[in-house]
């Protein structure tokens, strides 16, 4: 049983709001609240959770609020400005629906004639009061089972949180309880406001674990010869778990696995009674002595949908696995200290395990929505911009993700680079290519400046691009803190300016105006050289005549033009590597004093 529509009037920011809530056949679409602050997303949500809750009270006594009160305020200070009235309608599949009338006036001093007056609803404002409250539950009894006893039904509010393991020592060592249930009619077992769900989600991993190991053990008795006699005795040997626990314990180790990026060497591991806390093992070893000591952010995740997981558990429905789960689920700000890499990588695959449940969500992310269209694709959720309700098309975020993709590659570069730093006493030498290495190399060989070459760690940083992202990844004071100096080296035809900036430099190869190749480091190479090449191996040359163009009625000459194939680069590199004189290579003596004074500096 999912939410159909939600129809909202004048409402703070709220004008005229008739939202039909988007389906994939059977299966709900997460719903995405995007807008800035006070654009009326938490309204919005907050009249969700009100017919939530008062649907709840029909079906449990252990709600968060009092049977027959109401978990939203109504007040005339919530009508827009300028507005006489606002409304609000949850309306359910069943046709269920709760509705929320607040004047502006009471009802003796309003206006008979005006729009609301046609309203169902304000027949039933007492004359002298503002407002009225109506909820058709008790007309549809199959919807609060529907929604309560089959299903999860969540609300994570905005001010969600869970003291840090390191707050005390207390919190650190604190072990895993069992939980107590108490099966009483109407007691739910369940709480609908999730504030700080940690302990009773730790509480509740140790019962299941238990229930687990003592009613889900399958043995199966094998009979077995034994001894010199061959005397066949039956020996019960273990085949493993299997039951509706052990489905849980699947999806939560699941779960983790996302969260963590890992893969199936992870699994959950239980201390024993003198200190039985949740751990995370790793290649059977203990990773993570304790789950609940992850980081804010992986914190917030875990708990999150961990505590989905042990709501639809407590349910009446049988669990077969994260996609048998259903329900909805409202979370305010989903965001909420979470990395960029957990919004955009993390969160997608998380919601995507749940396509039964019907997450209602507020965001202030665009990484986060440009994940979900990744994962999901662009019709698999639906985001609306608030306060009009308005599709949001994900493409207007695209720019975002274009400098995140940018930002990711510059750290990988940064973190690469400190890697070799950390590995090696050399410097750092990066060039655009792998030619560019074997030519360097040979060319300090014939040269006689072996030495300097020797110097520095040589890699190649595959294009012009990627050196970029490098000098780009230390516009910053860590340039300056660097163990070792780093040099990139750029070909000729980037035309970049020579630059230093703290222990990394930025270096061209000066352009040789005489030589015959324009581009590239064979730029160095004199013309008796490369016509040498061209002699003896013609397909490395390609090869443009002169030519006399008549441009606006005088002739110009158009000189001759010898350039690399592109296919033949390789072929060429080695040639000269290995036929290559001295005389070949002088043009390298300009790069190795280029170095030199690097090493100065």
């Amino acid at each position: 049983m999912y939410i159909s529509n939600i129809s909202i009037s004048n409402y703070g920011p709220i004008g005229d709001l008739d939202l039909e809530l988007p389906f994939n056949g059977e299966d709900p679409k997460p719903l995405l609240l995007v807008g800035q602050n006070g654009s009326g997303k938490s309204l919005l949500l907050a009249s969700i959770i009100n017919a939530l809750i008062v649907g709840r009270q029909e079906a449990y006594d252990d709600g968060e609020v009092e049977r027959g009160k109401v978990y939203k305020y109504r007040m005339p200070s919530y009508v827009s400005s300028g507005k006489m009235y606002s409304y609000s309608n949850v309306e359910f599949q069943s046709g269920a629906k709760v509705e929320e009338l607040q004047l502006k006036v009471n009802k003796s001093e309003s206006d008979l004639g005006a729009d609301y007056a046609a309203l169902e609803l304000y027949q039933k404002v007492p004359a002298g009061d503002s407002s009225a409250f109506a909820a058709s539950f008790g007309a549809h009894p199959d919807t609060v089972h529907a929604l309560f006893n089959k299903q999860c039904c969540l609300y994570f509010p905005v001010n969600r949180n869970e003291e840090p393991a390191w707050l005390n020592v207390e919190n650190a060592t604190r072990r895993a309880n069992f939980v107590k249930l108490k099966n009483i009619a109407r007691y739910s077992n369940r709480e609908f406001v999730a504030l700080s769900p940690l302990e009773s989600n730790r509480n509740w991993i140790m019962d299941l674990l238990l229930d687990r190991s003592i009613y889900e053990m399958e043995v199966n008795n094998v009979n077995l010869p034994v001894g010199p006699s061959a005397q066949v005795l039956n020996f019960p040997i273990f085949t493993g778990y299997k039951g509706q626990s052990t489905n849980v314990y699947e999806a939560i180790q699941k779960l983790v696995r996302i969260i963590m990026r890992q893969g199936d060497n992870v699994r959950l591991g239980v201390g024993g009674r003198r200190q039985r806390q949740i751990s995370i093992m790793k290649d059977e070893n203990e990773w993570i002595p304790n789950l609940f000591q992850l980081s804010t952010g992986e914190m917030q995740l875990l708990n999150l949908f961990l505590t989905i997981i042990k709501d639809f558990d407590l349910s009446d429905a049988p669990f077969e696995d994260l996609a048998s789960v259903k329900g909805i689920v409202v979370i305010d700000e989903i965001d909420m200290h979470l990395h960029s890499s957990q919004q955009i990588n993390v969160l997608p695959e998380l919601i995507a395990s749940f396509p039964k449940v019907q997450f209602i969500i507020s965001t202030h992310s665009p990484l986060f929505l440009l994940g979900l269209q990744r994962k999901l694709g662009v019709d698999g959720f639906c985001a609306i911009q608030m306060p009009t309700g308005v599709p949001v098309a994900v493409e207007e975020f695209s720019e975002f993700g274009s400098a995140y993709e940018a930002f990711i590659e510059t750290e990988r570069y940064k973190e690469e680079i400190s890697r070799y730093i950390e590995n090696s006493q050399k410097p750092l030498l990066y060039v655009e290519g792998d030619f560019d290495i074997k030519y360097l190399r040979r060319a300090a060989e014939l040269l006689g400046r072996s030495a300097t070459l020797e110097l520095f760690r040589i890699e190649d940083g595959q294009g012009c691009g990627n050196l970029d992202k490098i000098w780009r990844g230390y516009e910053n004071p860590t340039s300056s803190v660097l163990p070792q100096k780093v040099i990139l080296l750029y070909d000729c035809d980037t035309k970049k300016p020579n630059a230093d900036k703290g222990q990394v430099f930025k270096r061209t190869m000066p352009l040789q105006i005489d030589n015959p190749i324009a581009i590239g480091i064979e730029n160095l190479f004199s013309e008796k050289t490369i016509l040498t090449v061209e002699h003896e191996n013609p397909q490395f040359i390609d090869f443009q005549p002169a030519i006399t163009r008549r441009i606006r009625n005088s002739e110009v000459e158009i000189a001759a033009v010898r350039s690399v194939n592109r296919d033949e680069k390789g072929h060429m590199c080695d040639w000269l590597c290995k036929y290559g004189g001295v005389e070949d290579f002088r043009g390298f003596e300009k790069i190795f004093d280029m170095i030199d004074d690097v090493i100065k500096k």
